[in-house]
């Protein structure tokens, strides 16, 4: 029913409701107008269906220990904890590993240069090259 009302209609209904609400505490506009620290004059104008904030809004229903109305805008979304896990380990990259090359034992270093030198034969071998 809510999809076909106009936005004035919409906020005629929702300030009737507040006013509802409020008499039912038996609160005058004065005592809710502290309450909320909202002027009486904006009290009087959400209740007629005049725009307002969405924080006085708030406002009006914490001072009418009403915020279980708005329930349905502030509940947290459950998660299945197995596509939350999944979700976890796909967004985790993979520990990347240095590939090293272990030095040879005869090679060369820096600076310094040897007479030996590693070879695949040892009939290949010669000194003091």
């Amino acid at each position: 029913m809510m999809q076909i009302m106009n936005d004035e209609e919409i906020l005629k209904q929702i300030g009737a409701k507040l006013k509802e609400l409020r008499v039912e505490r038996n609160m005058k506009q004065k005592e809710l107008s502290e309450r909320s620290g909202l002027s009486m004059f904006s009290i009087s104008q959400i209740e007629t269906g005049h725009n307002t904030s969405i924080l006085s809004l708030v406002q009006i229903l914490k001072a009418l220990d009403r915020m279980d109305m708005l329930e349905p805008f502030l509940k947290a979304k459950e998660v299945d904890p197995e596509l939350l896990a999944q979700f976890i380990q796909s967004q985790q990259q993979p520990v990347r590993q240095r590939v090293t090359t272990p030095k040879s034992f005869f090679a060369e270093e820096e600076g310094e240069s040897s007479n030996f030198r590693m070879v695949a034969d040892d009939s290949d071998f010669e000194y003091g090259k």
